[in-house]
């Protein structure tokens, strides 16, 4: 049984419960392997074993378990390589010797919980692409696992599992020694014997120039690769149907969010020897969120879509006619774009002298996607998640102040934020030059059935994509559904879950299958080690767009047939001391769940002291955020009256206010409830704060069915109901340290 999470209800449901049966309230489920000793007898009461090393979370409404300090050796180089979240479990909880890890590779939308299948087990039955995707992403990951000293987990072993085309890590061995080229070697020559036969002949050579040091560097050795994969990709034919859906929300005045192609667009593109040209262009899809409120975060929005849009049109238009492209310039080709969209925002900010928290900026988040091959681009905390039939994994690593406390080895991301201000965006377009810029852009090999999700958080907060993937994105991989229809199911999903913000959904279901595969020649390692990088055609790239371009109101779609998200933590603890130009980026955009009342850990002087000059230049305080929080437990401040009702009656009977709050006012949200005979989301909040009354006038009943009371103030302690809609538009998020009448 699993208790709700709603603190006024809290009753057991069962496991597969995915709604309270009592008060609705969406039940989230988390499992967590637990690695340390034999004995696990001292764990927290909390968590119910299911079997094996793993377990259930019986109380997912609690806060998670708090980071130890000083961290354990053993855990930091999961924390310094949580930016490969897509292959990476992350520390929840440590609990004496247990350490508790979310996201290991288990499958948990079955009855019972049960690991994926290692590399070993899995390898004599997979396709030949999917064979060397595997060996490619592990020569990927192979440098960052030895700084960290963990690269013996890249064995194949227990460890080293897969989900579908994705290499997935159980847990982290410490390198007793650091391993060379030559152990990874003899590990792959077992998997040799098994091999698909038109890939044999190529992994063994590959084997032996590892072993005779004619490999000697883990770029080399993903050339050759990637050389392979080329040579292979064309016996397949991948097919990919793109839907994409934008949305003001229910509590927001504009839409702040833009995509590309426009809202609504749905799309088909395949690469197979009988489709067209308009077929066989490369797919592209752009989520970006503005910021700037009244300021321009539209305008940002828009600027940035139509800017990326116009400097990758060579780059399509190229690919379309090549049948091999050059993965490296590709990137290289995909941070220019969205480096210019950068500048041109920072342009128009500075041409109407918008300075500090006045600047608008934009998040982004794309995907393009070119036969088999896919690049997920992203700055700021618009997210890329990839779905199999298995899992669903976050591709993009947030570019907010909590990923980069974890990264710095300060505590467990779940635990880091709750804390307060580490929502706080440290980059985003159009905040400055394009120099203090860093863009990520990941390869992905889409080997098979898959869906790639790309959302602004109107959706991703939460956890609403853990929450709903299996219902809402599984049957897509499974092809019981399409893209279309998904798209405008989380859209609604989004609206009565969260409802605080603009919500953009854009959705790429792919499916990739041999058709002739033909032997790989050796030549093909000869042809890699003689070009690194692998080149390619040179790329076409137009100039930048003028900066007094006028901002299209709508944007044109990608000329298509229609039917209708890395690197490592590259700035160190030095670089953050003396760069504060990256710090001077930082502005709120906080949408913490449960405010904690606990201190977060202390910077080191040097750092705290520039960022706090940093944060005195861009105008932020630590007391408020953009987005008020309308989860249980969290507090707010009212900005203008609003009335409570004393209760939520859905009969004809009237409905009794139990008084107005004024402005000042700090209330604390208990619970939230939908009525069944009408689609607004109520919010419960308590008094914790009076307001000021002689500053507030009467405002404006919430409905005709409501009795006109007297006006008076409500006292400590009173509850009531109100909107959400009206909540979110007239309060701002609150720090503070409980509800007491001392506060008060």
């Amino acid at each position: 049984m699993i208790n709700c999470p709603n603190p006024e209800c809290q009753i057991a449901n069962p496991e597969g419960s995915q709604i309270c049966r009592s008060c609705q309230t969406v039940i989230p489920h988390r499992y967590l392997w637990v690695v340390g000793p034999s004995k696990f007898d001292n764990l927290d009461k909390r968590y119910s074993w299911k079997q094996g090393q793993v377990v259930v979370d019986t109380q997912p409404g609690l806060s998670p378990p708090e980071s130890p300090d000083p961290l354990p050796a053993a855990v930091l180089p999961y924390l310094a390589l949580a930016c490969h979240s897509v292959h990476m479990p992350q520390p929840y909880g440590l609990y004496g010797e247990l350490l508790l890890l979310d996201k290991a590779p288990l499958v948990t939308h079955d009855a019972t919980p049960r690991l994926l299948p290692t590399l070993s087990e899995a390898w004599p039955t997979a396709s030949p692409l999917r064979q060397l995707n595997w060996l490619w992403q592990i020569a990927g990951l192979w440098p960052h696992f030895l700084t960290e000293q963990v690269a013996s987990s890249l064995l194949p072993g227990e460890q080293l599992r897969v989900d579908g085309g994705l290499v997935r890590l159980l847990e982290l061995s410490l390198d007793a020694q650091a391993p060379s080229f030559k152990e990874l070697a003899l590990a792959w020559q077992l998997l040799v014997p098994s091999s698909h036969g038109s890939i044999r002949a190529f992994l063994e050579d590959l084997c032996h120039r590892l072993l005779n040091g004619e490999i000697t560097t883990p770029a080399l050795l993903r050339a050759c690769l990637d050389q392979a994969i080329a040579d292979v990709s064309q016996g397949y034919q991948s097919n990919h149907e793109l839907a994409v859906i934008t949305h003001q929300g229910p509590s927001r005045k504009r839409n702040e969010d833009a995509c590309y192609p426009a809202s609504g667009t749905t799309q088909t593109h395949r690469l197979a020897p009988t489709a067209s040209a308009k077929q066989k262009r490369p797919l592209l899809l752009v989520v970006c969120d503005g910021i700037g409120g009244h300021e321009g975060g539209d305008m940002a929005s828009r600027l940035a879509i139509s800017t990326v849009q116009h400097q990758l049109t060579p780059l399509l238009n190229q690919l379309t006619e090549q049948t091999i492209h050059n993965p490296a310039a590709v990137t290289a080709a995909l941070e220019q774009a969205i480096a210019t969209a950068n500048n041109q925002i920072s342009e128009h900010n500075d041409q109407g002298l918008r300075h500090a928290r006045n600047r608008m900026g934009t998040t982004l988040v794309m995907a393009l996607v070119v036969g088999v091959h896919a690049y997920i681009a992203h700055v700021g905390d618009s997210r890329a998640y990839y779905v199999t039939a298995d899992s669903c994994q976050q591709i993009t690593f947030d570019d907010d102040v909590a990923a980069r406390e974890v990264r710095l080895g300060y505590g467990f991301y779940a635990d880091v934020v709750q804390r307060p201000g580490t929502g706080a965006l440290i980059q985003a377009l159009g905040m400055g030059g394009a120099a203090a810029l860093h863009i990520n852009v990941q390869h992905l090999i889409l080997d098979g059935d898959g869906v790639l999700l790309l959302c602004s958080d109107g959706l991703s907060d939460y956890d609403r994509v853990d929450q709903f993937w299996a219902t809402q994105l599984r049957p897509i991989v499974l092809g019981k559904t399409k893209p279309a229809r998904a798209v405008n199911e989380l859209l609604q999903l989004a609206n009565i879950h969260n409802g605080h913000d603009n919500v953009t959904v854009g959705i790429v279901a792919s499916h990739s299958q041999a058709l002739n595969i033909s032997a790989i020649p050796v030549a093909s390692l000869n042809t890699a080690a003689a070009t690194l990088p692998p080149s390619g055609p040179p790329l076409v790239i137009s100039p930048p767009v003028s900066p007094t371009t006028a901002i299209p109101k709508e944007l044109p779609a990608v000329p298509v047939e229609k039917k209708s998200g890395s690197l490592l933590w590259l700035v160190s603890l030095l670089a953050i001391v003396t760069t504060s130009t990256v710090l001077t980026l930082v502005f709120f955009r906080d949408n913490n769940p449960t405010p904690s009342t606990e201190p977060a850990p202390s910077l080191p002087a040097t750092i705290q002291e520039n960022l706090n000059q940093s944060n005195q230049r861009v105008g932020i305080s630590d007391d408020q955020s953009a987005i008020p929080t309308l989860v249980p437990g969290s507090y707010l401040q009212v900005l203008e009256p609003i009335f409570l009702l004393e209760t939520l009656q859905p009969s004809e009977s009237e409905t009794q206010v139990s008084g107005q709050l004024m402005e000042g006012a700090i209330v604390q949200v208990m619970t939230q409830q939908e009525l069944a005979s009408e689609e607004t989301r109520w919010i419960k909040v308590k008094v914790c704060r009076l307001g000021r009354p002689e500053q507030s006038n009467v405002s404006e009943l919430p409905s005709s069915n409501v009795t006109q009371p007297n006006v008076t103030t409500l006292v400590f302690g009173a509850e009531g109901w109100v909107s959400a809609s009206q909540l979110a538009a007239g309060t701002r998020n609150a720090e503070v340290n409980g509800c007491s009448p001392e506060s008060s």
